[in-house]
Order: structure tokens, then sequence, then C-alpha cells
């Protein structure tokens, strides 16, 4: 429960707003992302799924709800066609419009957590960032090993986040997702060209290892896992190594408060405005 009287115990820098969430109706919208830019957030978090033309788009899941209430996934049509879809498809941004919003709005200090659900887009997306001259507020997030290193091959300077489980997964998520399990917090890099609808992402057990860790490191960047999945020794190992520790998702500052004073947590996903207006 948010109250008047709740100590907060991180600054606006530490909040990211996940998706916009309680910003707009609905999340991944670039009425959210004004919303949320109006309000003065300093962290956005969004979502780049791709179109069958390989237009990028904003929304997380690989399937949406087209205007007859039918499921459709967003990699079997163009992006042209979404308008015609209606439902979820007809509000969805391209992420050239969400970054031109972005661009030419007054706030120009938000980081940017670009969240990457597919595989083998990545060119598309950097050279985006740098069409807008964004790279210096990018954030590159991933699922997707991959991505990430391909992503480093790319922007060796850009901060990266690898979002993981970091213990066994509960049977919601497996049944929704491809899971990977790491052998010794070891994370191979894959053959795969491409990879488009599904969800997919890796246990890591172990504190990460090998490559993944370095270029995690070397872009200053970090890892993002569930809030009831984090450990203080993991996040302690983290720290160690001179990166961040973020964890998802929030709805009060009660949680916040427990996670930065328990499990030293840098950075909170936040799906309540609440949260932001309490700070």
């Amino acid at each position: 429960m948010l109250t008047k009287k709740t100590k907060r115990t991180v600054n606006a820098g530490a909040l990211i707003s996940h998706r916009f969430r309680g910003f707009s109706k609905h999340e991944n919208t670039l009425e959210g992302l004004r919303s949320a830019l109006d309000f003065g957030v300093c962290n956005l978090e969004f979502d780049v799924r791709v179109a069958k033309c390989g237009t990028p788009m904003v929304y997380h899941d690989e399937h949406a709800l087209d205007g007859n209430g039918k499921k459709r996934y967003l990699c079997a049509f163009k992006a042209a066609q979404y308008e015609d879809l209606g439902g979820a498809f007809a509000r969805m941004p391209s992420l050239d419009a969400l970054f031109s919003t972005i661009k030419v709005h007054k706030s120009q200090d938000a980081k940017l957590l670009i969240d990457i659900k597919d595989l083998g887009f990545e060119h598309e997306i950097h050279a985006l960032v740098m069409y807008y001259r964004l790279q210096n507020r990018a954030i590159y997030v991933s699922w997707l090993a991959e991505v990430l290193y391909r992503i480093h091959d790319l922007a060796p300077k850009i901060p990266l986040c690898l979002s993981h489980w970091s213990a066994e997964v509960g049977a919601s998520d497996a049944a929704q997702h491809k899971v990977n399990i790491s052998k010794g917090g070891i994370i191979p890099r894959i053959d795969d060209e491409y990879m488009t609808g599904v969800s997919y992402g890796w246990t890591v057990k172990d504190p990460l290892a090998g490559d993944m860790l370095a270029i995690l490191k070397t872009s200053g960047g970090g890892i993002c896992v569930p809030e009831d999945l984090l450990t203080r020794s993991l996040s302690d190992f983290y720290h160690r190594q001179k990166m961040f520790v973020s964890t998802y998702s929030y709805t009060d500052w009660q949680a916040i408060n427990a996670h930065k004073s328990a499990l030293n947590v840098d950075m909170f996903f936040i799906d309540n405005r609440e949260v932001f207006e309490r700070l």
C-alpha cells in the first residue's frame, strides 16, 4: 500500500517505466510514451518485435488480438497490414515512429531500454538508433543472448542487459516460453540466423560466466531477473563485476524499499504510475 508516509529509499533515476504501464490505457503505445516523457520519467523500457516485412514494431508478445479478437502472430503480417487488422495491431507503433516521437520531445535526457524480442534484425534496429542519434541514451536489453552478442559486435560501447531466470522456472513461465538451461553460467552463441514468433529465454542458476559475462561487463551493462528470483549473493557477485542489477516488476514502494535494503537492487521496473507520483 502506498501512503504519504511511505519512505523512499531510491531516487527517480532508479525507476524504469515498464512498457509505459500506467501512463495510458494500453502499454507500449505512443500515448503512453508521451505521457511518461511529459511526467519526467528518467528511464523508459519498451519491447521490439518484427513484422513479416522486417519492420521493427513496438510490442511485447509474439502475438496480438486483431479487431475480431482473434490471436495473430506479428511476424505473419507486413507492417502495412496492421492498421486493417485492427485491435492491438492498429495501435502498435513502429520503432521508427517511437524514436521520432522521442527525438522531438522536450525531454532529452531519458534513458531508453530497448528490449529486443526477435533475433536477426540487430542491424536494422541499431541503424534506427544511430539515425535518430539516440546511441548515448540507449541500453540494449534482451532475453535472447545471441541478440546481445550480435549487438555487441555492432556497438561495443552501448550498455547491454541480459534478462533471464536465475532459478528454476515456474510452471506458468515454462508453459509460455522456450527455456534453455545454462551450464556453469555459460551461454553459447547459436547458429540460428533468425528467430521470430517465439518467447525465448535462459535459466542461469549459477552466476554468468564466459563470453556473456565479459560483454556485459565491458559494455557497462548488467542483468535483469524476476524480483522473486534474485538473491543477495547473486546481487553482490554482479556488483563486484561493476555491473548493475535490475529486477521486475513493481507496483508499490513497500516492495521497492524491501528489495533495495535486502538485495541492493540498482534499478526497478515499475508497472504503476502511482509509484512515480509518490516519489
